[in-house]
């Protein structure tokens, strides 16, 4: 069921129970604890903690104060049930009525009105209300500055329970804790008000969704398609661990980490074979000397998403670090993106994960013999064989055998944590190897769960001689940090910053290329015949140089790919395969060039039309996943279609301006929103929008919806296309053809510019951008203060970008350059 659906099912059951015993609702505070706080909390969704009754203000006590992250958003002012309101002249409870007018004269509904106005006032809320526990006005108490008299506004009536029954869906939008923190209720005010919403009745595109087609590509485009997308596939080297280790782009900052990595590695070999020993005592010697040395290291590996964080630690022991070294380590990784069951359980699926990686490491067939138990658990051993088992022992040695297995296996299976601690012993004291325990992937999860893998990550620390590297995001780094979590231990950090993505681009091209050269030599294909190419070493080696003069001789387009992945490696090579084998870029051409050596290039608009469209004639609405129209991001009708860019420039500009905290308040967000003129529901939905397209990122990245939002900034993605909107031709050219348009008159201005020979795509941008602005103007005014001088930029950008056309069609150039 829907949210409304169960909500309004509790009312009732409500109105049932209160019929009950309504005789006991006598008081004010009866009608609160027995009516109205079960309604906001029960069925609007209110939770208590965000509930402050009575309420210090400056003319008294607010009966109610509801804030959401700590602000104040309602306001409701209590009657006790006995005291009913004259709504008699109210007929319709979805129909607005003046605060100041006939229905409202009754002295005590002007004296509540008066009162939560007051209330509003002094602590900033906008919404209120006035109830009895049976009746229900509803008014904005608050205009937030917008110069019109508070009672000049509306308010809506509720006279009788079966009222807001009949008219649940109204009540529900007005109050309920989801619709007021996302303003949802301002549009029934501003209808109220005399000004309507606009209607979708005019909402055309110059193509509609789903008329995009697709491309026909030619012979030679299709063979190579096979070629290429087999290529990508193979590109994130899942698959080659060769390509892992020769892919990786090494950096300033990864070469300190694998040389500090390094140091600290051999640092604990060392301690290690300090306590080699076969004596039995080998465990008092073991603690006796951690506890007199730092006896571990805890890693903090940090790097943006992408950043190859894994691929660097499979390189690092598997390559970079010294052999003698690298031989005494048992490297134990844990996976954490296999897991897929409930956060709370996630210890007891990360201890039965760690007890299969150790016990598979360190003994062949994966499995401890008996006397490799006795050593593990050697004190509890003697303990039981000197004490309470000292008979069985005594008289019969294999039944004590029996029983000690049997209560090992138990350990194993009920306390695993103390079984880990008896394996690392044995890894350390009989194989003499340093356990480097590796978390890897926590960082796909929510912040709570990272904190649980550190926490258990911090207790084997505590309690071992190991090395622990826990890989985590920048982002998820600073945020650990904030709340406390990276700041109550020692540790060690490392840095790994995301490469550019024309170098790891080339570095797989170049691993491609060196294959084929191998081959040449070789006489053979074998390394491209096992990953399924079957093509000549020529075709190859064509296509490679192809792909050299696309992503490394052509300005911008392995920025472009970078960044509408967010610079993550998976989805910048799945942007590259799709862009790649997108026939705009007339690859065959390419192929033909280099055949001929006639060094022809890839122009730079037609790199942008295979972004853009894929593989279509057209931008292929909701097939594009990394490019997307952001003059149509959601379906607000009466919001400017540049509600999304201007958020965008507000986050970029914020984000430009606090270079040590780029994250915004969700709330200042909208309410920089409000003070241009926008209405907060409108800013609410695009954020929405924006967070499920990747352009904007949650302070914790598992969010993608407004509801659970609480600071934002803008990604990389959301940067390019901010660029892109701005003045970019072929961007704008081709949104303009999908983008619903709300005006008849500059709809047929655009279909007839188009319409208009050589220079119908100028024509039409032109069109386009004058209806961007003219929409723009009617509900967007910012501030003239410097802090909204990057959204006084849109408009300037969108008339250059007019500008720029005209001019074109004045010199009378020809359209090459644009599609």
């Amino acid at each position: 069921m829907e949210p409304i659906d169960v909500a309004f099912e509790r009312f009732k059951a409500i109105v049932a129970e209160v019929s009950g015993y309504a005789e006991t609702v006598i008081t004010e505070s009866d009608t609160r604890v027995k009516v109205i706080d079960r309604i906001f909390v029960e069925v609007l969704g209110w939770d208590r903690g965000e509930l402050l009754t009575e309420d210090p203000a400056i003319t008294g006590f607010a009966d109610y104060n509801f804030r959401i992250d700590g602000r104040s958003r309602l306001i409701v002012e209590a009657k006790r049930d006995g005291l009913k309101f004259d709504l008699d002249g109210a007929k319709n409870a979805t129909r607005g009525y003046k605060l100041n007018g006939p229905v409202f004269k009754q002295a005590t509904l002007r004296e509540g009105i008066e009162q939560a106005i007051r209330y509003c006032g002094t602590k900033n809320a906008e919404l209120a209300c006035l109830s009895n526990g049976r009746q229900w006005v509803i008014f904005r108490g608050n205009r937030l500055g917008d110069g019109k008299d508070t009672v000049e506004g509306m308010g809506f009536a509720f006279k009788e329970v079966e009222e807001v029954i009949q008219n649940f869906s109204a009540f529900y939008g007005l109050l309920s804790r989801d619709s007021v923190k996302t303003l949802e209720y301002r549009p029934r005010f501003q209808e109220a008000e005399g000004k309507p919403l606009r209607t979708t009745a005019v909402s055309r595109s110059l193509n509609r969704a789903g008329s995009a087609r697709v491309v026909p590509a030619s012979s030679l485009a299709v063979d190579m398609d096979r070629i290429m997308a087999s290529f990508f596939q193979r590109l994130t080297g899942d698959q080659d661990p060769d390509m892992i280790t020769s892919c990786f782009v090494e950096t300033r900052e990864s070469e300190a980490a694998d040389a500090r990595l390094a140091r600290v590695s051999s640092d604990l070999v060392g301690r290690i074979r300090e306590i080699d020993t076969t004596d039995s005592s080998y465990l008092t010697q073991l603690i006796d000397r951690a506890a007199r040395a730092k006896r571990n290291e805890f890693i903090i590996l940090v790097g943006t998403k992408g950043a190859g964080k894994t691929t660097f630690i499979t390189r690092f022991f598997n390559h970079i670090l010294n052999r003698d070294v690298s031989e005494r380590c048992a490297v134990l990784r844990i996976n954490m993106g296999d897991y897929s069951a409930d956060p709370s359980s996630v210890i007891d699926w990360l201890q039965r994960k760690l007890v299969e990686a150790i016990e598979r490491s360190v003994f062949g067939d994966g499995y401890p013999e008996f006397s490799d138990l006795e050593g593990m658990f050697f004190d509890e051993y003697n303990r039981l064989r000197r004490g309470p088992w000292s008979t069985l022992y005594n008289s019969d040695k294999e039944r004590f055998k029996i029983d000690f297995g049997r209560r090992i296996e138990d350990i194993r299976d009920q306390r695993p944590h103390e079984y880990i601690e008896g394996l690392l012993r044995h890894v350390i004291g009989v194989r003499n190897k340093l356990p480097v325990m590796v978390f890897d992937n926590a960082d796909h999860f929510a912040i709570d769960f990272q904190e649980s893998v550190y926490q258990y990550a911090r207790s084997l620390h505590e309690r071992s001689l190991c090395l622990i590297i826990l890989p985590i995001t920048d982002q998820t780094s600073w945020q650990m940090s904030r709340q406390g979590a990276l700041q109550s231990f020692e540790h060690v950090d490392l840095y790994l910053p995301t490469p550019p993505m024309d170098r790891i681009i080339q570095k797989r091209i170049d691993f491609i290329q060196s294959r084929i050269e191998l081959e040449r030599q070789r006489s053979e294909a074998k390394y491209f015949l096992e990953r399924g190419i079957a093509f000549s070493l020529g075709d190859l080696s064509a296509f490679t140089r192809s792909l050299q003069a696309i992503f490394l001789q052509t300005d911008d387009v392995s920025e472009w790919i970078g960044n509408f992945a967010n610079n993550d490696l998976r989805r910048a090579l799945e942007i590259a395969r799709l862009f790649v084998t997108s026939p705009h870029l007339k690859v065959d051409d390419l192929l033909r060039a280099f055949l001929v050596s006639s060094g022809r290039s890839l122009p730079r608009w037609r790199a942008a039309k295979a972004l853009v469209c894929l593989k279509y004639d057209s931008y292929p609405v909701g097939q594009n996943p990394y490019v997307q129209n952001v003059f149509f991001l959601g379906d607000s009708v009466d919001a400017t279609p540049l509600v999304s860019v201007r958020i965008l420039q507000m986050l970029e500009d914020f984000a430009d301006s606090n270079p040590d905290d780029h994250f915004a308040d969700v709330e200042d967000v909208i309410e920089y929103c409000e003070s241009m003129g926008l209405a907060g529901t409108f800013a609410s939905s695009s954020v929405d929008a924006l967070l499920r397209a990747g352009l904007v990122l949650n302070f914790d990245p598992t969010v993608t919806d407004f509801s659970s939002a609480s600071r934002v900034e803008i990604s990389l993605s959301g940067r390019q296309h901010l660029s892109w909107s701005l003045g970019y031709f072929e961007y704008v050219n081709a949104m303009a053809d999908v983008t619903p348009i709300r005006s008849m008159a500059a709809f047929d201005g655009m279909r007839q510019a188009i319409r208009g020979g050589v220079y119908g795509r100028e024509s039409k941008v032109i069109a386009f951008s004058e209806y961007l602005i003219s929409e723009d103007s009617l509900t967007c005014n910012p501030p003239e203060h410097p802090s909204y001088e990057g959204q006084r930029r849109i408009v300037i950008s969108l008339q250059r970008l007019i500008a720029e056309q005209r001019q074109r069609i004045d010199d009378g150039a020809s359209d090459q350059g644009h599609f």
